[in-house]
């Protein structure tokens, strides 16, 4: 009983934190330096109505872990995420990102992420490994994967979320020795098909 109670109060945490991309409607690059990710907290708790005791709960645990600060500014409640906060939420972000659908065509190229990260960092290390891997992109040789579609700003906000900037690197290769095999697994896994690879003179 306790996993699961901590495992929803989880689950609400995320939901309080990604709604504040929903007020703001943002787009990547999801952090401007200058926006201010704030609430008037009247409009949350309405959002937020079926489980409102459970999310003022939350809230305030967010707030006593200076997620997140709650003050009055004419009269008015908001609530804003402090730099903690920030770094919490793109976090999350990182988590529910996905590829976009890739619509019935190919360029023909190739997207290679490259890296070298340092030991210390090996916790998100491995996290973009898995992340990566998730997506459908295959690992060419040690922390080289290769995957069809474009993909930049995906793998930029992973980058930059987890302070990886210096160490990775994002190419598009026309041409990979190896790409017969390449295709093959791409078609295997549905990611490419026929119709795609006829359109750019690809064969099999």
């Amino acid at each position: 009983m306790d996993k699961l109670k901590f495992k929803l109060s989880k689950i609400i945490a995320r939901q309080i934190l990604l709604y504040f991309i929903d007020v703001n409607r943002a787009v990547l690059p999801f952090f401007d330096k200058y926006r201010t990710y704030r609430i008037a907290f009247k409009e949350y708790d309405e959002f937020r109505a079926n489980d409102k005791e459970k999310f003022r709960k939350e809230i305030y645990r967010l707030k006593q872990e200076k997620f997140i600060k709650k003050y009055y500014e004419n009269k008015i409640c908001y609530l804003e995420l402090t730099a903690k906060g920030k770094e919490k939420l793109k976090r999350c972000l990182a988590d529910e990102l996905e590829l976009p659908v890739v619509d019935n065509a190919w360029d023909g190229k190739w997207r290679m992420v490259i890296f070298d990260i340092p030991n210390e960092k090996s916790k998100s290390r491995d996290y973009l490994r898995r992340k990566l891997l998730n997506y459908g992109f295959l690992e060419l040789q040690k922390s080289i994967y290769v995957f069809p579609f474009d993909c930049l700003n995906e793998i930029n906000f992973l980058k930059n979320t987890f302070y990886l900037k210096p160490y990775v690197q994002y190419i598009v290769a026309d041409r990979i020795e190896t790409e017969t095999d390449l295709i093959t697994i791409f078609l295997d896994r549905n990611i490419l098909t026929q119709n795609m690879l006829d359109k750019v003179k690809r064969v099999k």
